[in-house]
């Protein structure tokens, strides 16, 4: 037996209202967000913070190496956890970043920033960057437009590395200078 014409009428204006809804309701990408630098680093990498009272150097552990990632947003400002910048390498393998700051000169160790810290940085171009330990595992980004964002990763001395995959579920795709 066939469903009134009626029935299906309704049927299908709710089936495009439910997708048209999705779409509108969909959160928005960081609009534009590019990279701007991606290197691999030849030497321990400096840091410090007057706010926290820190400084040092990040090094890699024997075997392994540190690629600095810097991009630009677009538009849209961003707040998310920093392990959603997560680097892929080209057989898949997900790496999380061990540093991040407002640009290469500002990065900070993520595992250093205590529970309940907060480090705020303004940019040269008048953006901030705020990082927040939320939890012995999360650390939060928040960044305005145009920002810029440096993360700092460690990995196999060998591994290939593909794309940065942004908390959208967006890549950059990536060709490391040396």
């Amino acid at each position: 037996m066939r469903s009134p014409p009626f029935f299906s009428c309704m049927w299908k204006r709710l089936v495009a209202t439910i997708v048209l809804t999705a779409s509108v309701q969909s959160p928005a990408p960081p609009q534009g967000a590019m990279l701007t630098l991606a290197q691999r680093a030849i030497e321990p990498l400096f840091f410090s913070s007057p706010l926290v009272k820190m400084s040092g150097t990040i090094r890699a552990i024997p075997g392994h190496r540190l690629d600095l990632i810097v991009i630009t947003l677009g538009d849209m400002p961003i707040e998310a956890d920093t392990r959603q910048f997560a680097l892929i390498s080209a057989d898949g393998v997900t790496y999380e970043p061990i540093a991040a700051g407002g640009g290469p000169d500002l990065i900070f160790p993520i595992d250093s920033l205590e529970l309940g810290r907060e480090m705020g940085q303004i940019l040269p171009s008048d953006a901030e960057v705020l990082m927040k330990r939320t939890s012995t595992t999360s650390v939060m980004v928040e960044a305005d437009a145009r920002a810029t964002l440096a993360f700092v990763f460690q990995l196999p001395e060998r591994a290939a590395m593909r794309a940065l995959r942004l908390p959208d579920g967006s890549e950059l795709a990536l060709a490391l200078a040396r």
